[in-house]
């Protein structure tokens, strides 16, 4: 009976749920990207192509945010349907109890915010980074950017590699370039350069500049002057506008961002706003499985069953989510709240209503 029980609700429930990837994934690409889309390949002069790579690109970061909208809109609507047609009571009537029949619901909740995870790790980031490459890319070709102050640091397992100073670049030029470069955390070689051009295919070619090695195990130092002199430094002109431009959380998956923060940490830096960032990568999946439990109590209601309500239901909880997660990442950020507790607040506070909700529904 109750696996048969169980198999009912999880059909009911996924055909429901695909629904609303498709629909509210169509909402969010209609209103947010392809406008954006409009605006850039009109700003950046875009061809089809790019224009058609960032569209997909970006289709990964708009499911991670339907996914708990949808699972939302199934367990309002499937509850609803079954309040309304007397299952549940028939249910109850049998012996079953109310927090027994939406258990399936609470596991396809919780499968759902595993996949959320695995597409915040998988995809999200390499999507976001393809993004941001093209953007800056699309810039740099249509109206270069003149950058001054340019500073990047390079990480490798946990060890500063190397850092790159520059006192200006424009389009494949760097001028006044200072490369320190590191191994396993001890001074390798520093290089300065009047100059430096980067040719696709070669690298970074350096002007005029002096080259010190430094080897520990020796005690020497060796100074090498140069006219010309090819430095592999990994990185093109796009990259480094990508780095400057966009916020580097955004582009890592939980672990990645786990070590930079522990990185950035042991140079006494304050790392309150990635921690916020860090948590806020669990929590937003976890919404799946706390919107299936206030879904399922508040869509007993049998006024709550068809589309349109369901739909504007959905729109209005996640509003009050996401203003709760923005409430809680300004409190994160002023060390009122623990990073933790910032980025958890949302979950907390629409967990605690879910609730609340289904204990009183389960003694009616």
């Amino acid at each position: 009976m109750f696996k048969l029980l169980d198999k009912y609700i999880i059909k009911e429930l996924t055909n429901v749920f695909f629904f609303g990837v498709i629909a509210f994934s169509s909402i969010f690409a209609g209103v947010g990207v392809i406008p954006n889309l409009v605006s850039e390949a009109n700003n950046y002069g875009l061809d089809l192509i790019t224009v058609i790579n960032l569209f997909i690109a970006r289709i990964p970061q708009v499911m991670v945010y339907t996914f708990p909208m949808s699972i939302l809109l199934a367990t309002l609507q499937v509850f609803g349907r079954l309040s309304t047609d007397s299952e549940i009571s028939a249910f109850r009537a049998g012996g079953i109890s109310l927090i027994r029949i939406i258990f399936p619901a609470l596991i396809v909740g919780f499968m759902v915010s595993m996949l959320t995870m695995v597409f915040n790790e998988l995809l999200v980031p390499k999507s976001t980074l393809y993004v941001n490459y093209l953007i800056a890319k699309a810039k740099n070709e249509y109206k270069p950017v003149f950058r001054s102050a340019v500073n990047i640091p390079q990480y490798e397992d946990g060890y500063l590699k190397r850092t790159i100073n520059a006192k200006e670049m424009y389009k494949q030029t760097m001028k006044d370039i200072t490369v320190i470069e590191y191994e396993k955390g001890n001074l390798q070689r520093v290089v300065f350069a009047n100059q430096a051009i980067f040719n696709t295919g070669k690298g970074w070619l350096f002007f005029n500049g002096i080259l010190y090695l430094f080897d520990k195990e020796e005690d020497s130092i060796s100074r090498v002057t140069f006219d010309k002199e090819y430095i592999n430094l990994k990185l093109s002109p796009t990259d480094i506008n990508v780095i400057l431009e966009q916020s580097y959380s955004q582009q890592l998956g939980f672990f990645d961002l786990s070590k930079h923060i522990l990185i950035k940490q042991k140079t006494g830096e304050d790392v309150s706003k990635l921690l916020v960032e860090l948590y806020l990568k669990t929590s937003l999946p976890f919404a799946c499985l706390i919107f299936t439990l206030l879904g399922a109590p508040l869509g007993l209601n049998p006024q709550r069953s068809s589309n349109s309500v369901g739909i504007g239901l959905s729109l209005l909880v996640v509003v009050v989510y996401y203003i709760l997660m923005a409430v809680g990442e300004w409190l994160g950020l002023i060390h009122i709240l623990t990073p933790f507790i910032a980025a958890w607040i949302p979950n907390l506070t629409i967990g605690a209503m879910g609730m609340i909700l289904l204990l009183k529904r389960a003694h009616q």
